[in-house]
């Protein structure tokens, strides 16, 4: 399991590039993500910031942006609108990836654990399948919103993977992303239809069309 990185700890106000920050929002393992306010527009979008010296390297940075725009028309991920560099008093800078903010709740809310919703999910999985990549660390469902104006299911952090190798691991997502999603959903007793595709799952070879081509012949999708 990852270590989260150390905190920014930025106060209201202050201001990266052409961005005032609103509040802190998260924080993983890679970075730190803030609500700011676009200057002089007031847009309002989402500001990840990763500190230089803990980064792997720059390439990371470029590889996330290069997956997150690559995944931008499945409608699944916040729009990615570019990436920076910025520097603070006390230390050898940062860089920034800036994305559209999603205004929605996060699919770990017990009021949206439902056999629809898990199956949103599922759909919403296959899809980026379908583009190539995997998504990897949204099983507690907390890096998984619900966006408010379409209701399409948005994954807010994932492991991209590493420059040259994007995440394909399609049966991560599938034996345990998902079936960490259905215990965060349903606890012990999820409904008889997800219970059978997790089993169907765990009885294939997987491709980026496997999770689509299972849910088809459940007649899910």
């Amino acid at each position: 399991m990852c270590k989260k990185i150390k905190s920014f700890n930025l106060s209201r106000g202050v201001r990266i590039s052409n961005y005032r920050v609103i509040e802190k929002v998260g924080r993983g393992c890679e970075g730190e993500v803030y609500k700011v306010e676009e200057v002089p527009t007031e847009a309002i979008r989402a500001l990840k910031l990763f500190r230089t010296d803990e980064l792997d390297s720059v390439r990371h940075v470029i590889h996330f942006a290069w997956y997150y725009e690559k995944l931008r028309e499945t409608n699944h991920f916040p729009i990615y609108h570019h990436y920076g560099q910025w520097f603070f008093d006390d230390n050898n800078g940062c860089w920034f990836l800036v994305f559209e903010f999603i205004d929605g709740e996060p699919l770990c809310t017990p009021k949206l654990a439902s056999e629809t919703q898990f199956f949103a999910l599922a759909k919403a999985v296959a899809t980026v399948h379908s583009y190539g990549f995997a998504i990897g660390d949204f099983g507690d469902l907390t890096n998984v919103f619900v966006r408010k104006s379409d209701k399409s299911v948005v994954f807010i952090d994932c492991e991209p993977g590493e420059p040259d190798y994007p995440n394909t691991n399609f049966c991560n997502d599938c034996t345990d992303e998902l079936a960490g999603a259905a215990k965060t959903m349903f606890e012990d007793k999820p409904p008889a239809s997800v219970v059978k595709l997790l089993e169907q799952l765990t009885s294939n070879r997987f491709s980026e069309n496997t999770l689509e081509e299972v849910l088809s012949d459940l007649k899910i999708c």
